[in-house]
This record gives structure tokens, sequence and C-alpha cells, in this order.
């Protein structure tokens, strides 16, 4: 019996052991890694993120167009875009007679040679008239395309070349009442033309019932600027340069005056995770990204200071799903109330009386 009973404790004490280092297992290698699982993070990279949306337009210039006195056969001098001095030549017409009659630049202009028939009815002059009605042109470009003029022999009365006046062209575009809010006057934008990215500044915004017709200029050369009229162009609004995090790593946190910010919590050294206040500059929806303002931001508060104050920094490792940890519930419905926010070259140029 004795023995039997020692046999029985003995097994105990293996299987007590055996669970006892099953445990430790789990506590050294099974809990980290599955906590590490819930713990992702993510590195913070420097990142460039446009607001852009489609707008109709048209281009506008002070153009003048140039005709044929009489019939005949015609030599050009000058190359299609190019720009040349006054008084230079452009076209001859030869007569039957064989005499000639020269087309100089009446100013230096850009000479083109593709023409539409609209260079009268948009101009600088009839900017103010626009209205939505004027967008309506067809989707299908070949219906409005410009023609070329330059042929080898024209009759009187046909068009020759027409000249581009001014360096400064006029873009006007159509957007729907709800992107207003990214529009203002002197606001500088860009108009991409597919690929091409043309620098403009806001010089007229007039509303309608059908959207707003918002009129861009331009001193930026575009070696295609003088045959476009009808476009669809892409319009960005908002060119934004920062930290890219993932929006999931952005949580609500409730500070210690009882105030609500956004932030992230980044890892430390040891570790740890250490929450930091951003600044969302834009968002990515279809990539879920965020760019936020690096190292520091301005903000104004309770007396009207600017007040600076810390945030993260490249390469910081933040963690990718905080969403979770908000300590603060927002309801859908609830008033959000706006911080001001003022970056530090504003706050430089207050402290210098710019």
């Amino acid at each position: 019996m004795k023995g039997g009973a020692k046999k029985k404790g003995g097994i105990a004490v293996l299987v007590v052991f055996l669970a006892a280092c099953a445990a430790l297992y789990v506590y050294i290698y099974v809990i980290p890694s599955v906590s590490g699982a819930f713990m992702q993070t993510s590195t913070a990279r420097y990142a460039q993120m446009y607001t852009k949306n489609a707008a109709r337009c048209i281009v506008i210039r002070d153009e003048t167009v140039v005709r044929a006195d009489a019939g005949g056969k015609s030599s050009y001098y000058i190359r299609e875009g190019e720009k040349a001095r006054k008084g230079v030549k452009v076209a001859d017409v030869y007569s039957a007679g064989g005499v000639s009659e020269g087309y100089k630049l009446a100013n230096t202009s850009v000479v083109s040679y593709f023409c539409d028939g609209l260079e009268t009815m948009y101009s600088p002059d009839t900017i103010e008239t626009l209205a939505p009605e004027a967008f309506g042109f067809p989707n299908d470009p070949t219906l409005w395309a410009p023609v070329d003029v330059k042929k080898d022999s024209v009759s009187a009365g046909d068009t020759l070349f027409k000249t581009v006046n001014s360096d400064t062209w006029y873009m006007a575009l159509l957007i729907d009442k709800e992107q207003l809010s990214e529009y203002s006057m002197g606001k500088e934008i860009a108009v991409c033309f597919g690929e091409d990215r043309i620098d403009a500044k806001v010089c007229r915004m007039a509303g309608f019932e059908a959207g707003w017709v918002i009129i861009a200029q331009t001193k930026r050369y575009y070696s295609e600027f003088q045959k476009l009229r009808y476009c669809e162009v892409e319009v960005i609004t908002q060119d934004n340069k920062g930290l890219a995090i993932p929006t999931s790593a952005i949580a609500l946190k409730e500070q210690a005056d009882g105030s609500v910010h956004e932030g992230v919590y980044v890892k430390n050294i040891n570790g740890e995770f250490n929450f930091y206040r951003v600044y969302v500059l834009a968002e990515d929806l279809e990539n879920e990204l965020s760019l936020v303002a690096e190292d520091r931001f301005y903000e104004k508060d309770e007396n009207g200071d600017s007040v600076r104050v810390n945030t993260i920094g490249i390469y910081d490792e933040v963690l990718r799903d905080a969403g979770a940890l908000s300590d603060v519930i927002v309801s859908e419905n609830a008033p959000v109330e706006e911080e001001e926010i003022v970056f530090e070259w504003e706050k430089r140029s207050e402290e210098i009386g710019e």
C-alpha cells in the first residue's frame, strides 16, 4: 500500500511539474506573441497628399484672328506656338498676278494656326458673363477640337492664323456647390491637363443655381495652351506635405484638463507606448492613410496666444490599431468643436510683425 501511495504521489508531482512547465512556456513564448499581434506598429514616413476634384474647363485667352484680304497661294514663316516680336512677318499671300501681301505681327505674340471660331466669344472681356450653361459642351472631344487653318492656298476672308496677345491666360471651371469650401479669392490652385500641371490663382467666383464658376489666371507657359478650349480637368485645391500613418492609428483621448484631442500611441525605446497629439492635414480614404503635421504645430489658447504642441516625428513607431483605445465616444450627430491651428511659419510671421 505504501509503495502504491508513493507511486501515485510521484505521478502527481510529475503532473504538477509538467503543468508548471507548460504554463511557463505559454507565459514566455505564447502570450508575448499573441499580445504582439495586437500591438503591431507602423512607421511614420514622409508623404504628400493632394485634395483634388474633377471639373469642366473653358480656356480663355486674349486672341486676335488674322484673315486674308485676298486669295492666293500662302507661305508661312513662324512655327506653331512660337512667340515672335512685334513687326515680324508671319505669312505672305501671293495673288494670281504674283503680287504678295505680307502679314506682320501688330504686337509681340504667340502665333497659332489652330482656331475654333470661339476666339471672340471667349475673351478676357467676356469672363464675367460666363454661366454654367457654357460648360454643356459635348463629351466627344472630336466635336470641339480646333481646326488647323494652315494651308497652301487661301481665299479672301479665310483665317490665316491667330495671335495670343498676352502671357496671362485664364481657366474657367465649373464646380459643384459641395466643393465651394475648397476655393477662395486669391487662393493658389493647380489645374491638371492630363499629366501636365498648371499652377494658377483664383481671381473670380460667381455662384449660380447649377453650380459655381471659378476663374483662375496664370502666366505659366504650357506648350498646348494656345490650342485648348473645352477640357475635362482635375483641380488640385490642397497640396499637403507631412507624415503618413494609418488612419486606424488615431485615437481620441481625454486630457487632464478635460479637453479631448486626437493622437497616436508612440513606442519608446523601452517598448512602452506614450500618447502624442496629432494634427491631421489630409486623408487618403482609399488607402486608409492620414497625413499629419511633423514634429510640432501651434494652436491658440483661451487667451488667443499661440501655443506650441509637440507631435510625432519621422520614423516614429505608432500603434497601428489604436482606435479601439479611444477613451471618448463621439456620437455621429454630436457637434465637433474646431480648434484653430497655427503652423510654425505663421507663428514666426506674427513674431516679426509681418
